[in-house]
Order: structure tokens, then sequence, then C-alpha cells
């Protein structure tokens, strides 16, 4: 741990010669893990910008939302625990997604009566969330059974099971809006980056196995979305994500 104990953070200092490799290696581990997020943070200022001008969340789902919120709440815990607290890039990216994710959740209330339509009750967030504490809670890379490694592992397992109401939402209509279509594909594309950071890692010899195997599940579980997204971006026209069709 970065205070020398038996518990493993996300980012760590390795054992060095070199100061300024360490330094070095530091930041970039830093910055690559931050990468996804700041993607995820400028996915959620389009999804922002899509509620306030519309004045509607028709089509995006109140429970992603929630569970994104809830996620981010869990890091401004733990993070204060990690080697992120050494750059200002991690506080300006944590205050700014919190304040975003509050916002989103309180737009989604606010507008909740131009959502009729939401998801099955299994993947509502009063289910999801108290899923993601319990697999935190049995897979988490702690060497305890407390510690505060129960919400960096939660926080991975609720960002994955957060996007699971959103896909279910876009199943059942027959058009995806095009600004929600790149909010989720921006979402996809911050757990990729972030996918990088657990290889890297694991090849550097700091297996965070439970954290990459949450994001692996976010990834499939999106894929089929994922290819008629990028098909939208070569070639153009509607996204068609319902169960009766998959084709662009």
């Amino acid at each position: 741990s970065p205070e020398g104990g038996s518990e493993q953070y996300p980012i760590t200092i390795p054992h060095t010669t070199s100061v300024s490799d360490c330094i070095a290696r530091l930041i970039m581990e830093i910055l690559l893990f931050l990468v996804g997020y700041f993607v995820q943070l400028g996915a959620s200022c389009i999804l922002l910008y899509k509620i306030w001008k519309h004045k509607s969340i028709y089509g995006l789902s109140i429970d992603t939302q929630a569970a994104y919120m809830l996620a981010v709440i869990s890091r401004c815990v733990w993070s204060m625990e990690t080697r992120l607290v050494e750059t200002k890039f991690a506080y300006l990216e944590l205050l700014l997604s919190t304040v975003v994710a509050v916002s989103l959740s309180f737009m989604c209330y606010q507008f909740l009566h131009t959502a009729p339509k939401q998801s099955t009750p299994l993947l509502r967030v009063y289910v999801t969330a108290p899923v993601s504490l319990v697999l935190g809670f049995f897979f988490h890379p702690g060497d305890d059974w407390f510690s505060m490694q129960i919400l960096v592992s939660y926080t991975m397992f609720q960002e994955a099971m957060g996007l699971l109401p959103q896909l279910w939402l876009m199943r059942k209509m027959h058009e995806v809006e095009p600004l929600t279509s790149h909010y989720v594909g921006l979402i996809v594309v911050a757990r990729f980056i972030r996918m990088l950071f657990w290889g890297k890692m694991y090849f550097l010899g700091e297996h965070f196995l439970q954290l990459f195997f949450a994001d692996i599940l976010h990834t499939l579980l999106s894929a089929d979305y994922m290819y008629l997204w990028c098909r939208k971006l070569q070639f153009g026209g509607r996204l068609i994500y319902s169960s009766s069709s998959n084709s662009v």
C-alpha cells in the first residue's frame, strides 16, 4: 500500500533505484487511470447538455445516472487513500465528475415525468447497488475482510452494472437518439481505457484481477452496442438497437 501496509491500491509507487524513473512511472500510471474518467466526464457533459436543451430525459435511464452518482461518491472516499491525490488533475476530475453526476441525477428527477418507461425491476439501482456492494465485499484486492478496497471494488462493479438499465431501455426503443448514442459509446470507451490501465498494472506485477474483471464484464455486456455505434460513426444513419433489429 502507499503507507507500506498489507493492502494494495490501484495507484502505487514501485520500489526502484531511480527516483526520476519512479516519478515518471507514477505520473504515467495516474494519467492512464484518469484519462478514462475524463472521457466519462465528457460523455456526461454531452448528456447534461442534451437534457438541458430538450428539458426531457426520454430514452434515458434514471437508474444509470443514480448508479454513477453512487460510484463517484464512493470514489470521493477511497481516492483520498491512493496516490491519485498527488496530482491536481485527480482533484479536478473528481470535483467536476461529482458535480456533473449530481446534476444529472437531479435533472433526471426533475424531468422524471418525461420518461414514463424505465428498466426492469431487477436492473433498478435499488437492486444493483446492494449487489455491487456484496460483490465488492467478497471480491476485492485487499487482504483484510473490512478495508477501503471494498469501496474500490464496489465502485468498479457499480459502474459496470450501472450501464445495464440504459442498455435495456435502448433495447426497447425503436431508435437511439444521436446524443444518447454518443454518451453510451463514450462511457464504454472510458471503461476500455481503464482496462488498458489494469492490463499495464498486471504486466508490472500489480495484480488487480477483481477490478479488471468488472471492466471486462462491462465491455462484454456492451459489445454488441459498440459494434452498432462504430458502424454509425463510419457510415452515418440511425442507430437501431432494439431486440428485433441488429442493423444501423
